[in-house]
Parts: C-alpha cells; sequence; structure tokens
C-alpha cells in the first residue's frame, strides 16, 4: 500500500512538474537557439549565397537522400 502511494505521489509529481514547466525557455530542436532570440536574415542569407555560389566540389547542393556517391578519384 506503501508502495503504491509512492509511486503514485511520483508519477502526479512529474506530471506537475511537465505541465508547470512550459516552454518558454526550450531550445529550437533544430537551430539551438531560444525561442525569443531573433534570427540574423544577412548573415543566414550570406551562407545561402555561399553554398550555392560554391563550386561543384565544394557544393552541399548534392547532399541528401537518394544521392548516388561521388566516385572514388
Amino acid at each position: 500500500m506503501i508502495v503504491s502511494l509512492a509511486v503514485l505521489a511520483v508519477l502526479l509529481a512529474a506530471l506537475a512538474w511537465f505541465f508547470v514547466a512550459g516552454r518558454s525557455g526550450a531550445p529550437e530542436p533544430t537551430a539551438r537557439r531560444r525561442v525569443g532570440e531573433e534570427i540574423d536574415y544577412s548573415e543566414l542569407e550570406a551562407a545561402e549565397r555561399d553554398v550555392q555560389e560554391a563550386t561543384d566540389e565544394d557544393s552541399v547542393r548534392d547532399w541528401g537522400p537518394g544521392t548516388p556517391k561521388p566516385p572514388v578519384a
């Protein structure tokens, strides 16, 4: 009986923490930045321009699933 009450108390505490903690300070999973942070669009555009203007051997344009690997030289 005491064990089941202890387990119930732990479950209730976990649920309370889950619902009360919120997501206000959580980082975005892919950007590794905080939700309130501004995006530096000039830096983003410069990085995209660098990728698009890169030579084929430096380009990351061809990455992705289903892309054949380049031949071994």
